[in-house]
């Protein structure tokens, strides 16, 4: 009686293990390249929220302050400055204002480090008006 072998060879089972932990691997790079896009995705919303109310806070140039518990800006003091807030740095620059000192341009950038120590930022840019629309200079 001649039994007929079947199944598989071991070159085979081991092309099969060789194949699997390619994928594996390729997975597992997947799944970091996403997290830290996640992350960055995350720090950049963080980043780009705390500029724009920054240029909110601009923006109440001319509202009353005695309507209001929070302080209003004043044209005349909008002014290149810096805060910190926790993991993020933020920077205003405001040069000379132009058109007979009517119109200031304001750029601002938001600022922080990722996981790996790099510098990234988000960068704002607007300009403002003396007069504004709730109808004070």
């Amino acid at each position: 009686m001649i039994f007929k072998q079947a199944g598989f060879s071991l070159i085979e089972v081991l092309v099969a293990f060789l194949l699997i932990g390619i994928a594996a691997i390729s997975l597992i790079k997947l799944q970091v390249h996403m997290e830290q896009q996640s992350e960055h995705a995350v720090k950049r919303l963080r980043a780009l929220r705390l500029a724009e109310n920054q240029l909110e806070w601009f923006r109440t140039r001319g509202a009353s302050s005695s309507l209001s518990t929070v302080s209003t800006a004043n044209f005349a003091d909008i002014e290149t400055g810096a805060l910190s807030s926790g993991d993020y740095t933020l920077e205003w620059t405001v040069p000379g204002a132009t058109m007979s000192g009517s119109l200031k341009t304001i750029t601002i950038t938001a600022s922080w480090q990722d996981r790996l120590g790099e510098a990234q930022s988000v960068q704002l840019r607007t300009m403002i008006s003396r007069y504004s629309e709730f109808g004070e200079n």
